[in-house]
């Protein structure tokens, strides 16, 4: 397994103190998100995020590159813990797994037992839910939100937020499952709660943790539960392990609601594009916008139906001239972007739940995805 021989290279690095670390900009994800607190803790010079090989191969001295590696060819000094270069997702762990293995972590059996739900869901998407009982994501949501929108590119200057985060990872604190409870009272003090019951489905997750708050045990195995991947996370853990991340996780969760605000006000607004093939329908935006809660918008606002078999494109953070497609995984056995083909198509997930591609604009893209797929 070569990705062992990795995580012992970047072991090394590590050890002698003398280090950088580099993972993507762009949105943020639970894996990389943890992995730079643990690498910030285990005496990173400095943690950047960036999305080009000649912007990370600028960078002297020896480097750690996590969950981005594997899309380029880098020097040899560059030490890559990644695992999106792999055809089958239980083929390497997800960066957080590695780099915990590369620090030497040893987290307790709670926060190994959430760590090891972000790998998965990592890995394999939402699907995993059918198999995680009471955990899942929720609180992550506004962790990765305030880490990917504090630093949307080049070096990580809010080191507090990552020391914290990585307090929590260490922490030895035990707490059963229902005093996570006080942990989604968080959600109490957004201002979005008057939105939770006029938009069902797009503030399905508010919803989820205002019920968490009375009893984080039926919220999280319920059926909205198991359709939204709704569950306790580490997320809820951190609050309690490390209080002081609150107010960082508080404006990590505004601006998540955020884009659900704005995913309603796209199509209240009919800002945005639909395309049909025989059977299959698109709907594509030329904005910036998480296309989960687009979808549900959709939903909400009876323009789409909940068992129409549809695409979301909207445009990609990451990669400039490009758009991110994504279905619902209720679609998983009909909707497969590993069937996508061409040069104009910059990634697809192991899982084939989306891809990004190239185009002139979000109904260019669309266009693309739909004459390339099979019902």
């Amino acid at each position: 397994m070569s990705w062992l021989k990795d995580v012992l290279r970047a072991a090394e690095v590590v050890r002698t103190g003398k280090f950088k670390a580099v993972t993507h900009g762009g949105v943020a994800h639970v894996d990389d998100t943890l992995a730079a607190a643990l690498l910030h803790r285990a005496g990173a010079e400095a943690l950047y995020r960036l999305n080009t090989a000649e912007e990370i191969a600028r960078l002297d001295g020896d480097v750690v590159v996590f969950d981005i590696g594997d899309y380029f060819q880098l020097p040899e000094r560059f030490v890559v813990l990644d695992h999106h270069g792999v055809s089958d997702p239980s083929e390497e762990p997800s960066s957080v797994i590695q780099v915990a293995l590369a620090v030497g972590a040893r987290p307790s059996p709670l926060v190994a037992t959430l760590v090891h739900w972000v790998d998965l869901y990592d890995r394999y998407g939402s699907e995993v839910k059918k198999w995680a009982g009471p955990y899942g994501n929720s609180i992550n949501h506004g962790v990765v939100k305030y880490f990917g929108d504090a630093t949307p590119a080049g070096l990580v200057k809010d080191t507090k937020f990552l020391e914290l985060l990585a307090e929590a990872f260490y922490s030895r604190s035990e707490f059963d499952l229902r005093d996570f409870a006080e942990a989604y009272k968080i959600a109490e003090k957004l201002s979005f709660t008057d939105m939770a019951e006029r938009y069902p489905r797009t503030f399905q997750n508010l919803r989820l943790m205002l019920a968490a708050s009375k009893d984080p045990i039926a919220a999280a195995t319920g059926r909205e539960a198991q359709e939204t991947g709704f569950g306790l996370d580490f997320g809820a853990y951190a609050l309690l392990a490390a209080p002081e991340l609150e107010r960082y996780v508080l404006e990590g969760l505004e601006r998540y609601f955020a884009e659900a605000r704005r995913a309603v006000e796209i199509v209240s607004q009919g800002r945005y594009w639909k395309v049909v093939s025989d059977c299959l329908v698109a709907f594509a935006v030329e904005d910036y916008v998480a296309p989960t809660p687009l979808w549900n918008a959709l939903i909400d606002h009876g323009v789409l139906s909940l068992e129409q078999r549809a695409v979301v494109v909207v445009k990609d953070r990451r990669t400039p001239g490009a758009y991110t497609a994504w279905r619902p995984d209720r679609f998983a056995s009909v909707i497969d972007f590993r069937k996508l083909g061409g040069s104009r198509v910059v990634f697809k997930h192991a899982t084939g739940f989306v891809a990004v591609v190239r185009g002139e604009n979000a109904e260019d893209v669309a266009t693309y995805v739909l004459q390339q797929l099979e019902c």
